[in-house]
């Protein structure tokens, strides 16, 4: 679990995030074991529905980002053939589209993901 600390970092980053690449969506999380991470922070989110889920590495735009320990995107979520579809439901609950997900990297460790989102034309509207 990310300490009171390493939360406010994560909440700056991403609002850094947000406000320097123009993205409607932000969130992220410390990875809590190697296995995975667990997303802790969101803005711009419309529900709550990312806010905690775990995201298992190689799994998904930011596990990939993990297991190669460098950034991964998809333009189109839902369409997107070299990422696996464990979190669809709530990726497509929050109306997201394009999804980009970056590690963060402390000692040569990766230790969190930083993600921007846009969101569907549907719920952009």
């Amino acid at each position: 679990m990310a300490s009171r600390g390493e939360s406010h970092e994560i909440r700056s980053a991403l609002a850094g995030l947000r406000r320097a690449a123009g993205l409607p969506v932000a969130f992220g999380g410390l990875l809590h074991d190697p296995t995975g991470l667990r997303l802790t922070e969101l803005t711009g989110a419309a529900t709550p529905v990312l806010r905690g889920l775990r995201i298992s590495s190689g799994n998904g735009v930011g596990g990939r980002a993990v297991a190669l320990a460098r950034p991964c995107a998809v333009a189109d979520y839902a369409a997107a053939r070299h990422i696996s579809h464990e979190y669809d439901a709530a990726v497509a609950a929050e109306g997201l589209r394009s999804v980009v997900a970056v590690p963060v990297i402390v000692a040569r460790r990766v230790r969190g993901v930083l993600y921007g989102a846009l969101l569907s034309r549907e719920t952009a509207l």
